[in-house]
């Protein structure tokens, strides 16, 4: 059952902003990290928000100098494993297995490296759940497919937690229509009150989904190609928290099937 909750717009945009720009940098870093002799990829320019009567400001931010990229970058740890879990259940598009990404020693194994288990662990208490998902279709394989066809994607499946699958309506599309990358925004179907991003590049995705009204607050961060960690935030603490942005607006429950 849902809870009954208000919810700052400014807060809102603050915390899609760092959603995405996470979400961005760990999209650069594992494809640069999984294929070293690629070259920089070059900044992007988002709007970070300052006020909701306010111009945003425009600020210039690299994939590659954020602290995300020094724990993505470290070499993967002895005993690795690309597929660490099994499948519990699955759609046609979707497998979710069902380890508890909160747990230490399932982190332990999402992790590709000291540096990264502990920006999860460092995490844990500002969300509500962390899943590992893998991906029959990732985007880029549904851009390929429709760049064969000739017929334009306008919507995506996006994995939630625990078999929650999610229709995302692309409004806004950056980049030239390449199937190796892109950057999407727009809402969730017949939803135009939520927000919704998406950044892929070959077989790595990220993704942020934010819809007060359903109480859904989702992060999906890429693992391997393939493959998303889906994570249900707190929207209380995740990004900057309310003490810091002096917003105590927000009343949110973890989201329940």
């Amino acid at each position: 059952m849902k809870s009954s909750q208000t919810f700052s717009w400014n807060r809102f945009l603050v915390i899609l902003t760092f959603v995405l720009l996470t979400g961005l940098a760990l999209v650069g870093v594992l494809v640069l990290a999984s294929r070293p002799s690629a070259l920089p990829l070059p900044p992007l320019a988002h709007a970070l928000p300052t006020a909701t009567n306010a111009s945003p400001k425009i600020i210039v931010t690299s994939l590659t100098n954020s602290a995300a990229v020094a724990t993505a970058m470290a070499a993967n740890q002895p005993g690795f494993q690309v597929r660490p879990f099994p499948v519990a259940y699955e759609s046609l598009q979707v497998q979710w297995t069902l380890a508890d990404g909160k747990d230490t020693n399932v982190i332990r194994q999402l992790a590709h490296n000291p540096l990264e288990y502990a920006r999860m662990v460092e995490e844990n208490p500002r969300i509500f759940r962390r899943q590992l998902v893998y991906l029959k279709a990732p985007a880029a394989a549904v851009f390929e497919r429709a760049k064969l066809t000739g017929e334009p994607v306008q919507q995506l499946t996006l994995p939630g937690v625990d078999g929650q699958e999610l229709q995302f309506e692309i409004v806004k599309r950056d980049g030239n229509g390449s199937s190796r990358q892109g950057m999407f925004s727009g809402h969730l179907a017949g939803n135009v009150d939520s927000l919704v991003t998406l950044a892929f590049q070959d077989g790595r995705e990220a993704f942020t989904i934010l819809s007060p009204k359903e109480n859904i607050f989702l992060v999906g961060e890429p693992r391997e190609d393939g493959q998303v960690i889906v994570k249900a935030i707190d929207p209380n603490t995740y990004g900057v928290g309310s003490e810091e942005t002096g917003d105590d607006s927000i009343k949110s429950q973890p989201t329940t099937k």
